[in-house]
């Protein structure tokens, strides 16, 4: 398993409230801990509706993030692609 952050998913964590920071920290342990599914109950990911191939997972009942699972061409190997993570605002472009 492979973990990808694009720039956005970077720059929205540097916009999080410290705390936020922290408990998104923990949450991805316990995502790099079980990243099959179905993946930690926390967590609770599903498919977003309208996206074929994006994913939503939650810090808190108020924050979220959204990310991709990718197959690296050369091994299969799954990618996790973690593309925002904020507030329900984030569901305006996943």
């Amino acid at each position: 398993m492979k973990f990808n952050r694009l720039a956005s998913f970077k720059e929205d964590f540097e916009k999080l409230p410290p705390q936020v920071q922290q408990q998104a920290k923990e949450k991805f342990r316990f995502f790099r801990e079980n990243p099959k599914y179905p993946f930690h109950p926390s967590l609770r990911v599903k498919k977003m509706k309208g996206y074929e191939d994006i994913w939503e997972g939650h810090i808190t009942q108020g924050y979220m993030f959204t990310f991709m699972q990718e197959q690296e061409e050369e091994t299969g190997e799954t990618i996790f692609l973690f593309r925002h993570i904020g507030t329900h605002a984030i569901y305006d472009n996943p």
